[in-house]
Order: C-alpha cells, then sequence, then structure tokens
C-alpha cells in the first residue's frame, strides 16, 4: 500500500468505511467454505501496518461483522509500522509466534515463500484471484507459479504536476522523455541563490520514490529492469542510462527539489512536477492546494515507446505456521467476496472509503466506479491498463535498495549514470546468483 513517512508505512488515511451487509457468508460458502460451528471456538489474528484510528476503526468494524455472523470465531488485529512489518513475520513465524493472517508487500514473496511462511491458498481461491482480478494484479500477488492470497489494494506511478505552474511557464505537460528536461527548467524559478519554485521534485532517501519512478521512465524508454529468467539485471542498458542521465540533467540544470511526499513541498507550491502513485490523493485531498489545481498525466516516453507505469500490490496472505489456516481462507474469502453480483466486497467498502486506494478486484473498481472516477484517481485506474507489475525477483528488495544508492549518487554528481547503474547491476546479478544457487 501506500508507504509512510515514506519509509515507515502509509499515510493517515482520513474516512470511514460504509457499513457492511452480511450477505457476503453465503458466497463464501458456496466458494467452498462455511461458517464456523459456534462449538468450534477459534481464534485469529491478523497483523497489517494499518495502524491509524482512521484505518484500524473500519477495519475492526468489518471485523466485529463477522464475528457477529460465527459466533465461534474471535478476529484480533495487531498493528506495526511498515517498517516493522516484514521483521514482525519472520522473527514471529521463527519465535513460534506467528500471526494467522499477513497482509504483506508483493515484492516480499519471493522470501516469503521461499523460507515456507506462507500457506499454499486453497484451488478456491487461487480460482477466483485469477478469474476476478486484472491480470497484471493476477502477476502482482504470484510467485513461483503461485498466487499466494487475495490482492487488496493497487498503486500505479503517474505524472502528477501543479497546472498554474505550467501554464505560467507556457509548457505543456511532457509526454516525451526529451521534453521533460526543458519542462522542469521552464517552471524553476529562483530568488537569487534561492530556489523558491523546482520544475521537478526527485523523492530521494526513499527507496520506492526513488526506483519506481526510475522503472516506470525506463518501461517507457523501452527498457526492461531484469531478463526473462531472472538471473540478469538490465536497467543499467542504454535505455536506463538515458532515463538517469535526464534525471541528472535536471539536477545540474538547477531545476531539483528533493524531499518525500511527506514534506509537504507539493502542497506548499515548491515543486510544478513529480512522479507519485495514486495514494498520494489522500493527503493532497486533505491540504491546502485545491485539487481543481492538481494534474495527473501518463509517463512520458522514449521514442516509439509506450506509457508503462510500475504497479504494486499488497494482498492477504495466511500463516504456514497457523493452526486455523481453514478459518483463515474462510474469513478472507467472505472479506474478498462482493455480497451481490454488481457489489462491492468488504474489502473494496474498506480501500475506496477508509483509504481512498484503489481496490485490486475487478467489481470492486466497477462498484465503487463514482469514488474512482475522479479527476485525480481516474488516470491512474485508466494508467493500470498497460501498467506492469513491479519486479517479483528473488533478493528484490535487497536489489531495489542497491539501486536506489546508486541513482541518488549519480543525482548527486557523486558519479555518473552508466558508472552508477553498472555498480548496481553488478551488486544485483551477485544477489541473483546467490539466490540461484
Amino acid at each position: 500500500m501506500t508507504q509512510n513517512t515514506l519509509l515507515n508505512g502509509k499515510l493517515s488515511r482520513r474516512t470511514l468505511a460504509k457499513g457492511v451487509a452480511a450477505a457476503p457468508i453465503a458466497l463464501g460458502a458456496a466458494r467452498g467454505y462455511s461458517s464456523v460451528a459456534a462449538q468450534d471456538p477459534v481464534k485469529l489474528t491478523v497483523l497489517t501496518h494499518w495502524g491509524q484510528a482512521a484505518q484500524k476503526e473500519p477495519l475492526e468494524a468489518i471485523f466485529q461483522t463477522y464475528m457477529d455472523e460465527n459466533p465461534g470465531v474471535e478476529i484480533e488485529l495487531q498493528t506495526v509500522e511498515f517498517a516493522e512489518l516484514l521483521k514482525r513475520i519472520t522473527t514471529g513465524a521463527l519465535g513460534g509466534d506467528a500471526t494467522d493472517i499477513f497482509h504483506i508487500y508483493n515484492l516480499w514473496l519471493p522470501e516469503l515463500s521461499g523460507s515456507d511462511l506462507l500457506s499454499t491458498p486453497p484451488e478456491s481461491v487461487s480460482t477466483d484471484v485469477s478469474s476476478a482480478y486484472p491480470a497484471g494484479t493476477v502477476a502482482g500477488a504470484s510467485y513461483a507459479d503461485t498466487i499466494w492470497g487475495f490482492p487488496t489494494e493497487v498503486n500505479v506511478y503517474q505524472m502528477v504536476y501543479n497546472k498554474a505552474m505550467l501554464e505560467t511557464a507556457g509548457v505543456a505537460v511532457p509526454t516525451q522523455l526529451s521534453e521533460l528536461r526543458d519542462a522542469a527548467a521552464a517552471c524553476t524559478i529562483r530568488d537569487g541563490d534561492t530556489l523558491t519554485q523546482a520544475g521537478f521534485l526527485f523523492q530521494a532517501t526513499w527507496d520506492s520514490g526513488v526506483v519506481h519512478p526510475f522503472t516506470s521512465l525506463l518501461w517507457s524508454n523501452n527498457g526492461e529492469y531484469v531478463n526473462e529468467d531472472n538471473t540478469e539485471v538490465l536497467f543499467n542498458q542504454q535505455p536506463g542510462v538515458d532515463v538517469l542521465q535526464i534525471e541528472c540533467d535536471i539536477f545540474a540544470d538547477g531545476s531539483a527539489l528533493t524531499g518525500i511526499p511527506d514534506d509537504g513541498d507539493f502542497e506548499a507550491g515548491r515543486a510544478a512536477m513529480t512522479i507519485m502513485a495514486n495514494w498520494w490523493g489522500a493527503q493532497l485531498k486533505a491540504s491546502d492546494i485545491g485539487m481543481e489545481n492538481v494534474g495527473v498525466a501518463p509517463i512520458p516516453v522514449g521514442e516509439g515507446g509506450t506509457s508503462t507505469a510500475l504497479q504494486y500490490e499488497w494482498l492477504w496472505s495466511v500463516s504456514n505456521t497457523s493452526a486455523n489456516a481453514e478459518a483463515a481462507w474462510n474469513f478472507l474469502t467472505w472479506l474478498n467476496t462482493p455480497a451481490a453480483e454488481g457489489s462491492s466486497s468488504q474489502m473494496g467498502d474498506f480501500l475506496t472509503t477508509a483509504l481512498n486506494a484503489i481496490p485490486g478486484r475487478t467489481g470492486d473498481q466497477e462498484a465503487h466506479a463514482d469514488v474512482l472516477g475522479d479527476d485525480f484517481v481516474a488516470p491512474f485506474v485508466a494508467a493500470l491498463a498497460t501498467a506492469r507489475t513491479e519486479p517479483i525477483i528473488p533478493g528484490a528488495q535487497e536489489i531495489k535498495t542497491g539501486l536506489q544508492t546508486q541513482i541518488e549518487s549519480a543525482w548527486f554528481g557523486e558519479t555518473d549514470p552508466q558508472t552508477a547503474l553498472n555498480t548496481a547491476a553488478d551488486q544485483a546479478n551477485g544477489i541473483l546468483a546467490e539466490n540461484a544457487g
């Protein structure tokens, strides 16, 4: 989901979830699950990083609905900060204190599944996910030919810009990668040596904020992150070098501002453009920027390229050490199953109303078309048609962090783009080789 402070999980979400209906339990039963009998008490623990009151309260209300309908089931919600979530999952399993259900970032699938920490979903779950979610979202919930759970929110990157700043500068939103540097320069304003308005906001110090926009531009410039069999990264080839060179040129021109969305630079009018994910809309809408002044446009493309945004997602999975795996999958099926044809699942209600997020399930997207069709969110939803899932490869997080470090070294003039990407590629290929062995 969104990643907060950006290193520490999601940003605050500000509205309460809609009321939820009791009917989904019937559809869950139709998929091969039945409610748990009152004489067979079960306690399920659920771990997530949705720790803010605006997130926990509606989620706990949904859990209570299930408990009311299934008197034999008790559900306990546990939360930790995003930065602690993976550690809590792994240490809990090793210490014999694993929760039954995890909400996980899909980049962790190789490590979690490879360490036998995840329960393989029943066939009914895999069939439902493969048929009821878009292909890109299914791919993002899969690793080693296995779907590992129910996708929840999906996030995709697009160009976000200040309409007034571009209009004042007399420039159009860049659609070509080659236009990005000039557009950033045109929107940059200085008062002597003081930068008062930057053309482009780069999200330094945050791995996703650095690597996700770079990868979106790489793909849109006809490049690849990794080869088809995941044995060698390719981001250091010419398309990647060209992307990083343009980013470095923006820094060299003095048109760049560095920060993370939590800093509020874009909302405060200190930057004209950035590349960011849809979940940021919740923060923007709560600020004073005025959403009528915020535009969203596709990722700029290289010559002959197609705008291709990076997509990442979260999913509900069950611990392989859970003594209540069947009950856990029963509950998750109910949680993610629409009450009736054309309606939303409980999860879809929560994601759109409490999180202002895009739900992964196609039916949930259709049921919440009014929310997902506003001027800010709609372009992100449309981008899912050509988006690609973040590469789910062994050692993905370590590779991503290494690439972030090298991109930043090039941004700040410590090395050149080709050398930076070669260094990151050497490190990444070593990680891939080690995991292959």
